[in-house]
């Protein structure tokens, strides 16, 4: 099991940037024989959530409060890709 962290520039959101890094990341960790790719998402990250959930990953949970920035607490959904 591995996990994904992807960042895009503002200048490049909504140009396909992110989705090609992430399908990129899939296909690595099925020719390396991982079992699963988790993603951890600020929840209210609704474009990640939607980008994931676009390539196949599903919500399997969410951990309460447990990021904080911008001097509040924030809840982090949990996505995840059988491979």
């Amino acid at each position: 099991t591995v996990e994904d962290s992807i960042y895009v520039h503002g200048d490049h959101r909504g140009t396909g940037v992110g989705r090609a890094l992430l399908e990129e990341i899939v296909a690595v960790a099925r020719e390396r024989g991982f079992h699963a790719v988790m993603a951890r998402i600020v929840a209210d990250h609704s474009a990640s959530i939607r980008l994931h959930a676009a390539v196949g990953f599903e919500h399997v949970g969410v951990e309460r409060e447990v990021g904080r920035k911008f001097g509040r607490w924030l809840d982090v959904a949990v996505m995840q890709l059988l491979l």
